[in-house]
């Protein structure tokens, strides 16, 4: 997967919170999207589904007016763990 594809996905989880949608309705959650045994299909659907879910609380953070604190907190959570883990 390529940077684009994961900005392109990102974009998509802010357009979801635009238009409404719940953090819960990912479509990365949906089942017939969910990896099935191979380790690396988990890792590409972790890292969309993570993506979809960055989109959507950034965007959410910005409507409540938190959007400093939210980056902050997204700092200080990646400073505490292990970059590999």
């Amino acid at each position: 997967m390529t940077i684009e594809e994961l900005i392109d996905i990102q974009e998509a989880g802010s357009r979801a919170r635009v238009l409404d949608l719940k953090a819960h309705e990912n479509p990365y959650l949906a089942a017939h999207r969910m990896p099935t045994g191979d380790a690396g299909a988990l890792g590409d659907w972790l890292a969309r589904h993570d993506a979809w879910k960055f989109g959507w609380e950034a965007e959410d953070a910005s409507r409540e007016g938190r959007i400093v604190t939210h980056f902050k907190e997204l700092i200080s959570i990646a400073n505490r763990r292990p970059l590999d883990a």
